[in-house]
């Protein structure tokens, strides 16, 4: 077949030029409608949070991580706090948020947001990060069970003498500590009530499971003693230490999981483990000079009771039991460096009062003295006295002396503490530590200030003082031929007087004649009722006062021996 050929027409130039400019801008146009979509979306990723993310409602997309983070404070700052309905099976509640630790972690919830991915022109809703204390919101939940809860039986093994006795697990109905975590943790802030179903509960730990642990551990442990061979030597350990040291005790889920404690097993064979532990030295602070220095901790080295071959030897039969255990390092309680962080540097109060010398009080003074010497009330602490030095006994070196008994002056072991407790307690004072408890004694000593002073007696009457300041608080203590001196070491927060208000109430002392083979003869001293202002002040003002008030009997004029006819 021919092919038929046809002639182009001829096209002039300038019309060949206009052509090709209209192509250009076509193509250019096609192309920003394809590219244009895009450079939105990559307009839309260019901050922290990328736009479209919302949490809790809030939108925060678009922001960089500090102004989202502000977004969301501020626009659920005034829901963080409000009681929070619940609903406990059948019973209606509310939770302080507070009382079980139920917070929004902001930092953490923008964090999450910020990896969040919307589509380009769309949204993305970001769970927010609630953190809630398990423990305390189980607890709070379950005062509002009620009868509605029957409490399981947990499994465990315990022992009677070296005798195992079974406790096997029986069901129960209540509350689950984990379910009821995430349902907070998921609904708070979400919901406007939160419900926790009643369910079963089940111990996961079942009765053979019971008796497979009396007869493969606790039977076994308790047949013999348990060698344990260090390389520093044999430390034994008896049956009844491995009794008391044998945990099969079960979780909240029920489940037994086999456990020694290791305190109790160093108290069982307590001579044995120190010839061949070396106990660690904490750090500690020393005083040069005036001021306070630490001084550094030294490591010790103790039997490694964590090394899981001691409950497998446990499960031997064979006797003698006799285990290879290595020693591990000891730690010290107290580092140098924590203690150099207390704020621990000059001191904040002191004082002294004085005795006369040679007297059985002396002795008792200075033996609680040095029991006071270098203690650390940590912030937030409260210290106790008798928590400290515990009761005064003959066998710690405290000797018969004069003390107030039932309104007289009597003999006991540790008579005259007192003393140091007054002295304590004001320097305490001058340091604008917090009174919890302290006792001024029923009569008026002029050795003392009126008022602020205090007696304690084991167990009774205590001196208790609560470091309330940002710094640790370092006792120090000195006695000399007559006197005592407790200085506190700290960082200084207030300058402290005292604004007495004028005696009022004055009662004389009346005569009395004692017939008793320890009587302790007085001149009297007058009964009275007096206040006392403690005044803080700082740069020079007055920050605030507190007051103090005590009635004082009065003490008689005691004569050992009859009345004159």
């Amino acid at each position: 077949m021919a092919t038929e050929l046809r002639a182009r027409p001829v096209v002039p130039p300038l019309v060949r030029r206009r052509r090709a400019v209209r192509r250009r801008r076509l193509v250019i146009a096609v192309t920003l409608l394809v590219v244009l979509p895009g450079f939105a979306a990559l307009r839309a990723y260019a901050h922290a949070v990328n736009r479209g993310v919302h949490v809790l409602g809030v939108d925060i997309g678009g922001r960089s991580r500090e102004d989202a983070a502000a977004a969301l404070q501020a626009a659920v700052a005034g829901r963080l706090h409000q009681p929070v309905a619940v609903k406990v099976g059948t019973e209606a509640a509310v939770l302080d948020p507070a009382a079980v630790g139920l917070t929004l972690d902001v930092a953490a919830t923008v964090e999450r947001a910020g990896a969040a991915r919307p589509i380009p022109f769309g949204h993305a809703d970001v769970e927010p990060v609630v953190r809630v204390d398990a423990d305390r919101l189980f607890a709070a939940l379950m005062d509002h069970l009620g009868a509605q809860g029957d409490a399981p039986v947990l499994p465990a093994v315990r022992f009677d003498g070296l005798r195992p006795l079974p406790v096997y697990p029986e069901q129960g109905r209540g509350l689950d500590r984990a379910q009821a975590a995430r349902l907070t943790e998921a609904g708070w802030l979400r919901r406007q009530v939160l419900e926790f179903p009643v369910v079963d509960l089940v111990p996961h730990d079942t009765k053979a499971d019971v008796d497979r642990l009396v007869a493969g551990l606790a039977t076994p442990a308790v047949a013999a003693p348990l060698v344990l061979a260090t390389p520093r030597g044999d430390v034994t350990v008896p049956t009844t230490g491995i009794a008391a040291a044998l945990h099969l005790e079960s979780g909240p889920d029920g489940r037994i999981v086999p456990a020694l404690d290791a305190a109790a097993l160093r108290k069982s064979a307590a001579a044995a483990f120190a010839r061949v532990e070396i106990p660690a030295a904490d750090a500690r602070f020393e005083i040069v000079d005036g001021r306070p220095v630490v001084r550094a901790e030294a490591e010790g080295s103790q039997v490694d009771l964590a090394a899981p071959r001691l409950l497998d030897a446990l499960r031997s039969t064979a006797t003698p039991r006799r285990v290879q255990v290595p020693m591990v390092p000891a730690a010290a309680g107290t580092t140098a460096a924590a203690l150099a962080n207390m704020g621990v540097s000059t001191p904040i109060g002191t004082f002294t009062t004085h005795f006369e010398p040679g007297q059985p009080r002396v002795v008792n003074i200075r033996t609680m003295a040095e029991a006071l010497r270098g203690m650390l009330i940590k912030p937030g602490e409260t210290f106790s006295l008798n928590g400290r030095v515990g009761a005064r006994t003959h066998a710690k070196g405290y000797v018969d002396a004069p003390g107030i008994e039932d309104g007289k002056i009597k003999n006991s072991s540790g008579g005259g503490v007192s003393q140091v407790a007054t002295t304590l307690f004001n320097a305490a004072y001058l340091a604008g530590l917090e009174d919890v408890e302290h006792h001024p004694h029923s009569y008026y000593f002029d050795r003392y200030p009126a008022v602020i002073e205090a007696t304690v007696v084991f167990p009774s009457l205590d001196l208790r003082v609560r470091n309330d300041g940002p710094s640790g608080i370092l006792i120090d203590t000195a006695t000399g031929d007559d006197s005592i001196t407790v200085t506190l070491y700290g960082t200084k927060r207030f300058d402290i007087s005292t604004v007495y208000a004028p005696k009022t109430k004055l009662v004389q002392p009346k005569t009395e004649y004692l017939q008793e083979s320890d009587c302790n003869p007085t001149s009297g001293a007058e009964g009275f009722t007096q206040e006392a202002y403690r005044v803080f002040s700082r740069d020079g003002q007055e920050v605030r006062r507190e007051r103090f008030t005590w009635r004082y009997d009065a003490e008689p004029r005691f004569v050992c021996g009859p009345a004159p006819a």
